[in-house]
């Protein structure tokens, strides 16, 4: 059994989008809405063999306020999502930022066995 670790940051383009991180190479998919920062991989080239543990979160969020027309009314709710989806071959992550706030950064780690 070999293990392989990757890691990174994703750093979205757009407010909504996506990125697919490849894992034979590291690499994402070229219809990626985001570029990918601070890849670091331990273990041999190649996809995994099974379906390998993951983990994504919110890494860093801009959050800004606003007020509504009426002074001293309440101010918008933001919302931010991310979600993944994951095989042997590719991790895909979504995201969503409620305006006018936005995500940042995303954190990934993925091991599994090659």
């Amino acid at each position: 059994m070999t293990l392989k670790i990757m890691s990174g940051i994703v750093s979205p383009k757009k407010k909504n989008g996506y990125v697919e991180i490849m894992f034979n190479d590291h690499t994402i998919h070229h219809s990626s809405d985001a570029s990918v920062i601070e890849k670091k991989t331990i273990g041999p080239a190649g996809n995994f063999i099974r379906v390998p543990t993951k983990i994504v979160s919110l890494r860093q969020i801009k959050v800004q306020t606003t007020t509504a027309p009426v002074v001293g009314g309440p101010s918008a709710a933001t919302k931010f999502k991310i979600g993944d989806s994951i095989n042997k071959q590719r991790l895909k992550i979504i995201w969503s930022a409620g305006s006018p706030s936005r995500i940042e950064e995303i954190s990934y780690m993925v091991i599994g066995e090659v």
